[in-house]
């Protein structure tokens, strides 16, 4: 089982998490000595990494392995895919704060680590609110929402070599187009795609509470002095009740509770949903990791 364990992104709004995660979410925050803010949502020492920088953008994901399989497994894998697989230097597995880690560049440019050995302390998590508890664990930090320059490669990508499964698809309308949704454990998805012009983007960033009165808290908070730009509502693909805002560093951030969780892999069967009547039409995993035409095999 894999699972997403931490992002990074960089921002010259960095500082502004200092103030943010806790205020609004109860997140912890902290700051480095380079500047670099780390926030907390369970009692990993980070979960979110924002670098100082002239820009907003993406940095890399960080993809934490099971017990089922090593990093030399992993890096055999991508190796055999074509990458080019490099091992983090002792230096870059501290400031992660993991015991080892590989890393490799996607197709689109994104930086990935594989790591094992992750910095946690039970019980050191507390929060800003005694609410203020997430769904982590071996689901990993939430997810993410990217927009990528070519959704079919994308999920080729994603499928092929990262060895994650469509869960859904919903078809946005014309403005937005189609997201797709891939999971890498029982979590309804840990990554989506968005496909987009241009270079690849961080949509938005998804961290799942535990309890709805937290979202309740938060959107309270969020609403008062943000952009909060989706008001709280459930959501088709995962029936996650939800809230997304913007932030000052480039991405936006969901809070949510209540996912659904694919609980049995062999029962769960892809749905291509269309957001206008949320009618989900039911289809084939083989015909489901095909973004260019979904109607292609429809299961009646």
């Amino acid at each position: 089982m894999r699972s997403l364990g931490y992002v990074g992104v960089q921002s010259a709004s960095a500082r502004d998490w200092l103030d943010f995660g806790p205020r609004v979410f109860g997140f912890e925050t902290y700051q480095l000595p380079d500047g670099t803010v780390r926030v907390r949502w369970c009692d990993r020492s980070h979960r979110l990494a924002i670098h100082p920088g002239d820009s907003d953008r993406l940095l890399y994901l960080g993809w934490e392995i099971g017990a089922e399989e090593s990093l030399e497994d992993v890096a055999a894998h991508l190796s055999a895919a074509g990458f080019e697989v490099t091992a983090g230097s002792a230096r870059l597995a501290a400031a992660r704060s993991v015991e080892r880690l590989i890393a490799f560049i996607d197709p689109f440019g994104l930086r990935h680590e594989f790591f094992v050995g992750p910095q946690e302390t039970a019980g050191s998590y507390q929060g800003q609110r005694p609410t203020s508890r997430t769904v982590t664990g071996a689901l990993g930090l939430g997810f993410v929402v990217l927009w990528v320059p070519d959704l079919q490669r994308g999920l080729d990508f994603y499928t092929n070599v990262m060895g994650m499964k469509v869960s859904d698809a919903i078809n946005l309308g014309a403005h937005l187009g189609e997201m797709w949704f891939l999971r890498c454990n029982p979590r309804h998805h840990s990554i989506a795609l968005l496909e987009g012009t241009g270079t690849l983007r961080l949509e938005h960033l998804m961290i799942e509470a535990t309890t709805l009165e937290e979202v309740e808290i938060a959107w309270e908070l969020a609403r008062r002095e943000m952009d909060a730009f989706v008001s709280p509502g459930r959501r088709l693909s995962d029936n996650m009740f939800l809230f997304r805002v913007h932030t000052s560093t480039g991405f936006n951030v969901g809070y949510g509770w209540g996912a659904t969780q694919v609980d049995d892999e062999e029962s769960w069967i892809p749905r291509y949903i269309d957001s206008s009547t949320g009618a989900g039409v039911v289809y084939s995993a083989a015909a489901v990791v095909t973004a260019s035409d979904p109607s292609a095999e429809v299961k009646h």
